[in-house]
């Protein structure tokens, strides 16, 4: 027979409660980085193109220089922007780990995490104990069924080629995964529109494709739910330990 008296509830909790302190730590470095990120300026090396990032990695603003039709002429627009677009992001990728490895190497103490509630001790040994510890079993199965469609499905996504266009269909904007990876402009539009209405279409076109990849993103476990289960429950400890029958 299976029990736990309230020392072993206790030195779980303390276990948990350290665990969650270094998670802590971990949590704080990430988003104090993220925090510190500035928006980012770049220009093409003709100086035809300046493109800038606002500090959540948003297309602020698109900027033709004046002479750009001949400086780089019309049917190299779309590469000088994407082009611009890689620099940037390179940029905010380094400015991303310069911040967060300052942050990281910090020995600074966790904010003290709240006591934990109350909760009553439960049985493992009952039947509502045994029987929550085998659905466990059975999602930990489930899930382990779906992780290899679950990956392949990743991967296809990350390298999947994706192209979003703006409403007249002038600006085509492909992205692979979570980058944009190329911006394709009508010549004829180009030549016919005046060059604020092609910065504001060109802006729009790519947000909307990265608003696509935020998405996605936010539904990542879409079509495999015992992976969504689980990974739920991962973030709940005390829920852990209520299926696991050793709290009610």
């Amino acid at each position: 027979m299976v029990s736990m008296d309230m020392a072993d509830a206790n030195r779980l909790m303390a276990e948990l409660r350290q665990t969650a302190g270094e998670l802590q730590r971990e949590l704080r470095a990430l988003a104090t980085a993220s925090e510190q990120l500035t928006p980012i300026t770049v220009k093409d090396d003709r100086g035809a193109v300046t493109l800038s990032l606002d500090a959540k990695g948003s297309v602020q603003s698109l900027l033709l220089d004046e002479d750009w039709r001949d400086t780089i002429g019309e049917g190299s627009l779309g590469l000088a922007i994407s082009s611009c677009y890689q620099d940037a992001i390179s940029q905010r990728s380094a400015q991303w780990m310069k911040a967060y490895s300052e942050n990281a190497d910090q020995k600074g103490e966790a904010t003290p995490l709240p006591a934990p509630q109350p909760v009553q001790l439960g049985d493992p040994s009952s039947s509502w104990g045994i029987e929550g510890r085998e659905k466990l079993r059975e999602l930990y199965a489930a899930a382990d069924a779906e992780q290899q469609d679950f990956l392949a499905h990743r991967a296809q996504r990350a390298r999947q080629q994706r192209d979003g266009v703006n409403s007249t269909k002038t600006v085509t904007v492909t992205r692979e995964g979570d980058t944009i990876t190329a911006v394709k402009v009508d010549e004829r539009w180009v030549r016919n529109t005046n060059d604020e209405v092609i910065e504001r279409e060109i802006v729009r076109a790519m947000n909307n494709v990265m608003a696509m990849s935020a998405r996605e993103r936010e539904n990542k476990y879409e079509g495999f739910p015992a992976i969504e289960e689980l990974a739920k429950i991962a973030h709940n400890p005390h829920e852990l330990m209520r299926r696991m029958g050793a709290i009610r």
